[in-house]
C-alpha cells in the first residue's frame, strides 16, 4: 500500500502535465499566428524575375577589370517570406554558380542576406537597410581577402534603377586600412519574354 500511493501521485502528475494549457479554449487552438509581411517584402517582390548580368571585377587589378556574364533568377519562396537568388555564369573563365536568400527581419528592422557559391565553402551573411528615396539596399558584413585571409569590412549596394534594371556594387575595406576599394560591379537587365 505504501508503494501504491506514491505511484498513483506520480501518475496523476504526469496526466496533468499532458493536458495542454488552455485545452478546450477555441481561441488558443486556432493554430500559429499569421505571418505579417510589410512593405519591405514588396521591395523584395519587385526584384522577382530573370535578369542578364554584365559583370566587371576590379580585383586584384582595378586598372584592368575582368568582364563576364551570367543569369540571375529571383523567386519568392516559403509563402512569400524570402527572396531566393540563383546565379549561373562564369568567373575568370570558370563555371560559377551561386545561391542567395534575402529576407526582412522585423525584430531587427533590417534586411538579411545570405550568399554561398561554387568557389567557396564560406557562407556570407550581411544585414542592411533600404533607402526608399534612393531605391537602394545597402548591406554590411564581414569578409576575408581570399589569398591572405585578412579580415575585411564588406559593403554591398543594390540600386533599383527601374522595374527592369538594377546595379550592384561591392566594396571591401581591409582591416587596418582607411579606404575601401571596389571589388565588383554588376548590371542586371530583365529578360523580357517574347510575345507569341
Amino acid at each position: 500500500m505504501k508503494r501504491i500511493i506514491p505511484l498513483l501521485v506520480v501518475c496523476c502528475m504526469i496526466a496533468a502535465a499532458a493536458v495542454p494549457v488552455g485545452a478546450g479554449d477555441k481561441k488558443k487552438d486556432a493554430g500559429p499566428q499569421k505571418v505579417e509581411r510589410g512593405p519591405e517584402h514588396k521591395v523584395l517582390e519587385s526584384l522577382v524575375g530573370t535578369f542578364n548580368a554584365e559583370i566587371k571585377v576590379y580585383f586584384p587589378d582595378p586598372t584592368k577589370p575582368a568582364s563576364s556574364k551570367g543569369v540571375l533568377t529571383r523567386t519568392m519562396i516559403l509563402d512569400g517570406n524570402f527572396l531566393q537568388e540563383t546565379f549561373a555564369g562564369e568567373f575568370f573563365g570558370a563555371k560559377f554558380t551561386g545561391l542567395g536568400i534575402v529576407g526582412f527581419d522585423p525584430n531587427k528592422k533590417k534586411y538579411t542576406t545570405t550568399w554561398c557559391d561554387s568557389m567557396s565553402t564560406t557562407m556570407m551573411v550581411m544585414e542592411g537597410t533600404y533607402d526608399a528615396a534612393k531605391k537602394t539596399l545597402i548591406n554590411f558584413g564581414d569578409d576575408f581577402e581570399p589569398m591572405t585571409k585578412k579580415k575585411m569590412k564588406a559593403r554591398d549596394v543594390l540600386t533599383i534603377i527601374s522595374a527592369d534594371e538594377q546595379s550592384f556594387d561591392m566594396f571591401r575595406l581591409p582591416e587596418g586600412e582607411k579606404t575601401e576599394f571596389k571589388v565588383m560591379e554588376i548590371r542586371y537587365t530583365r529578360v523580357v519574354k517574347e510575345k507569341l
